[in-house]
Formats: C-alpha cells, sequence, structure tokens
C-alpha cells in the first residue's frame, strides 16, 4: 500500500512541475513580446519634444544631485539639443520624471513624465515653470524657485528634478554646444 501512495504522490509532483515549467515560459514568452525598452521610450520622447534625432546616450546616466537624479542624457545628432530625464525626489505622490531640454546655455523646455502626484496642474496655473524656461542656465537658481502654495511637495519635487539636470549640464556639458 505505501508505494501505490508514493507513486500517486510521484505523479502529482510530476504534473505540478510540468505546470510551473509550462507557465513560466509562456510569462517568459509574454514578457518577450511586449518588453518596451526604456531608453528606446526616452530617445523618442526627446525626438518628439524637440523635433531632433537623438541617437546615442551620454556614458554617464544615474547621476544623483541633492534630491534629484539625472536618469537619461543625450545630445541631439546636430549637437544643439542637450536633452534630460530627471527624477526630482519630495513629491506627495513620490519622484516626478522631468523632462529638460537645453539649447544654446538656455533652458528651453520642461516637460513632465511619470508622476503619481496630484497638483502639478496647480504648478501650470501659477506659472511655476516661467522661473525657468527661457533662463541662461549658468545663471539659474533653480533652488531658489518660489514653490507654489498648496502644490508645495510637487513644485518641490519637480525643481529638484530640474536642478539635477541643471547642475549636471553645468559640470559635464556646458560649452559643448555646436
Amino acid at each position: 500500500m505505501p508505494k501505490i501512495k508514493s507513486n500517486s504522490a510521484l505523479k502529482s509532483i510530476l504534473v505540478l512541475a510540468a505546470i510551473a515549467l509550462c507557465s513560466g515560459l509562456l510569462l517568459g514568452l509574454f514578457r518577450i513580446i511586449t518588453y518596451v525598452d526604456p531608453l528606446t521610450t526616452t530617445y523618442q520622447k526627446f525626438a518628439e519634444d524637440t523635433g531632433a534625432s537623438f541617437s546615442q546616450m551620454a556614458d554617464e546616466e544615474g547621476a544623483a544631485y541633492g534630491d534629484g537624479e539625472v536618469v537619461y542624457y543625450a545630445v541631439s545628432d546636430d549637437g544643439q539639443w542637450h536633452a534630460f530625464l530627471a527624477e526630482g525626489k519630495g513629491g506627495y505622490g513620490g519622484g516626478v520624471q522631468v523632462y529638460v531640454y537645453i539649447r544654446g546655455g538656455v533652458l528651453e523646455k520642461l516637460v513632465i513624465g511619470d508622476n503619481g502626484e496630484t497638483f502639478l496642474s496647480n504648478l501650470e496655473a501659477e506659472g511655476f515653470y516661467d522661473q525657468f524656461i527661457g533662463k541662461e542656465v549658468s545663471s539659474l537658481d533653480v533652488m531658489g524657485a518660489d514653490l507654489v502654495s498648496g502644490a508645495t511637495k510637487s513644485s518641490t519635487a519637480v525643481r529638484n528634478g530640474v536642478n539635477a539636470a541643471v547642475e549636471y549640464y553645468i559640470e559635464h556639458a556646458s560649452g559643448g554646444e555646436a
């Protein structure tokens, strides 16, 4: 009698192992089919926002500056645009991704990326971004920017992301424009 129980248990284990193997293979195949490369997506976003083409990232990503971090940095193929995907910490809903675009030493454009914030619309309405856009990066005091009342944490997170991009640009990229 113990031999029958042993065979039954062995068969059950083999069936469960086969199910687990098949499930793992199917999940792996699904991931391969649906995978979206974050680097490619970032290139596409840089190109969409600037109208320039980007084909090579800079060597160094993940550079932290205070409560902000440069996730990706690239220079456009024509050398005119410096594009950053930065993340600022300190938001109410976590980090805020900010796309920062610099051309000719001037901060030309800011685009908000992935975030969990609910008060970012207040920043636009209060003219928060006007403190940065159109300003010379070398003389820009990002950390001295006025925060928006009622959206203090959201504006802090955006400011931290912009600061990371500006600091990175000043230390590593300024003077390199064509």
